[in-house]
């Protein structure tokens, strides 16, 4: 016995005749009455009372097909459930997000996928870029939202732009080195440095300062921008890190840009696997990060 039969059957049983379920199942009449014959064989039972073209299951055939419309039911929804899995729309999904990214990248993406695909599992996971692209490769994530330098060493990777930008420093209105801007890296080390780590670019711009200019690189080190933040807000702390971090700060002027004598450029990557490539959600989601980097902040 298999799903083809048994749709055959609940068929027969539904129609009330071999010639309606022939139509009904776009085969012939024939065909369908060879396909019952045989399962009544296999099964070492008549299904089916044949009278005046009409066909009346008996005990037998009403069992068969009480059970028959459940599996077939399920089938059904097995089958709409791997369709699901193999567009994406189904299964999970297992983000990974660097500090800045998940500033404001993220949430939005979290949230249109939310909407977009309500049955699937996803999973956002933080953390350091070689953490993340280390578990992207061995495939307990599925893809990683980083910025440029981090990618360099990852060849094997699908990688997806998503936005650029530049790194910037800000610190409160009237701050004392606002007087002295464009600065250079003696003139900015002369304050406290909140980050959420020397990026490569900036460490070969500063050199290898020492003593209190070393100690003032790494005055404050997170991997939580929302921190970083507070930092300069009141005092004399100098924030860096890319500039839509502090979009929001920006535009209700609490912080403003401290120009300085360099142009370090950010560039927010996505890296996926060749395999995960092929889902179509992980192609969406690429669109809704570009979304989410184009669109301002609220006010």
């Amino acid at each position: 016995m298999d799903l083809k039969q048994i749709e055959q059957l609940v068929a027969v049983c539904g129609s009330g005749s071999f010639t309606g379920a022939a139509k009904r199942l776009r085969i012939s009449q024939p065909t369908l009455s060879k396909s019952i014959a045989r399962l009544e064989k296999d099964l070492g039972v008549k299904l089916f009372e044949r009278e005046g073209g009409k066909a009346r299951p008996n005990v037998y055939g009403r069992l068969v097909a009480e059970h028959g419309a459940s599996l077939l039911a399920g089938a059904s929804r097995l089958q709409a459930e791997l369709e699901q899995i193999a567009r994406g729309e189904s299964g999970m999904l297992r983000i990974g997000a660097g500090p800045a990214t998940r500033v404001k990248l993220l949430p939005d993406v979290v949230r249109e996928v939310g909407r977009a695909y309500p049955n699937l599992q996803l999973e956002a996971r933080q953390d350091s870029i070689p953490v993340l692209l280390r578990a992207l490769g061995v495939g307990s994530l599925d893809l990683v939202f980083c910025y440029f330098e981090g990618p360099d060493e990852f060849s094997d990777f699908i990688r997806v732009k998503i936005h650029d930008d530049r790194r910037i420093a800000v610190v409160r209105p009237r701050h004392p080195a606002l007087r002295h801007a464009p600065l250079s890296p003696e003139q900015l080390l002369t304050y406290p440095i909140a980050s959420v780590g020397a990026v490569p670019a900036f460490r070969k711009w500063v050199g290898a300062p020492v003593g209190k200019a070393a100690r003032n690189m790494n005055a404050f080190v997170s991997d939580d921008y929302s921190l970083v933040k507070v930092q300069p807000l009141e005092s004399d702390f100098v924030a860096c890190g890319p500039r839509f971090v502090f979009e929001q700060e920006l535009r209700d002027g609490t912080l403003v840009e401290l120009p300085l004598r360099v142009e370090i450029g950010y560039e927010c990557w996505m890296l996926t696997t060749e395999a995960r490539w092929r889902s179509p959600i992980v192609k969406k989601i690429a669109g809704f990060a570009r979304a989410a980097m184009r669109r301002k902040p609220r006010r």
